[in-house]
């Protein structure tokens, strides 16, 4: 298939013989960088001599597309930390068909460390209003942050975040006899809205919230105290 100086620089890859594409008359491929960072995409030039065409791409370790002279590559290696390797090998064929030419391109491939959240008793079943206020038990909120629609999130504790789907909401108001406002959803029904509204001085509020993640269900309950602002 091959000259035998050729061989001179070729590898033997599962039975087959792969050139190396630096410095070849047959293929270009720029820009010539040889280090990736990994989950990145590259764009490259490449061309082969007009008497080849390209007939098929393989990339470990990440995906390669074609469209026309420009190869995108993005690397996805499994590995964390430190430095891994990708060969990109590309099939030519001659245009009469009658002469296959193997190449490869091996890149190295930068791999950040895998980040883990070093939390120490991670607190669970988290809510939070409008996804960003944590509702955090016997700690005092203005009655502003349950207003204009606000919504509820639950997750299942401070180290996954894996959400739970919010089914139901209730509000108790212990100084409104204990008057319970139930709604169906994520957002307050419009009674707790309207009884929150008349809050002047800080009371004790309950919050319900019901959740589904599959077949798990909960039901957390948080004791807050809720003001008017300026005590309005």
């Amino acid at each position: 298939m091959f000259l035998s100086a050729q061989n001179i620089f070729s590898q033997k890859i599962n039975g087959e013989i792969f050139i190396p594409m630096n410095n070849r008359s047959e293929i270009w491929l720029k820009p010539r960088i040889d280090t990736l960072e990994n989950g990145k995409e590259y764009e490259f030039k490449i061309r082969v001599s007009p008497e080849y065409k390209i007939s098929q791409f393989l990339f470990e370790k990440g995906l390669a597309t074609q469209n026309d002279s420009v190869l995108v590559v993005k690397t996805n290696s499994s590995k964390y930390g430190g430095v891994d390797t990708a060969t990109l090998r590309v099939i030519v064929n001659s245009i009469g068909g009658s002469r296959i030419m193997l190449f490869q391109k091996r890149f190295l491939v930068k791999v950040p460390e895998k980040m883990f959240p070093l939390i120490s008793n991670p607190k669970n079943n988290l809510i939070k209003v409008n996804d960003q206020v944590l509702m955090e038990r016997n700690k005092p909120y203005s009655k502003e942050v349950f207003l204009n629609k606000a919504t509820m999130s639950m997750y299942d504790n401070e180290a996954t975040m894996n959400a739970l789907k919010v089914t139901s909401v209730t509000i108790s108001l212990m100084e409104r006899e204990g008057k319970q406002f139930s709604s169906v959803g994520d957002t307050l029904s419009l009674d707790a809205v309207r009884e929150i509204k008349k809050i002047r001085n800080p009371i004790p509020v309950y919050i319900k919230v019901d959740g589904t993640n599959g077949k798990t269900k909960k039901s957390v309950w948080n004791r807050v105290i809720v003001y008017a602002e300026g005590n309005e």
